[in-house]
């Protein structure tokens, strides 16, 4: 089990290891954190890919 925190409402869900959370299911915002859990694999949030505006 992953556990993931919404960073806009702060709710705290959970889901499936096989289960990626690309957005919050009470808010519906995409802005989760990974709190407990495996990583996830991918690119580094540092990675050249990623900008903020």
């Amino acid at each position: 089990m992953r556990q993931y925190r919404c960073i806009v409402c702060d709710n705290k869900f959970e889901t499936e290891d096989k289960e990626i959370a690309y957005k919050c299911p009470k808010c519906r915002e995409r802005f989760v954190e990974l709190i407990d859990g495996p990583p996830l694999k991918g690119k580094q949030w540092g990675s050249k890919s990623f900008s903020v505006k």
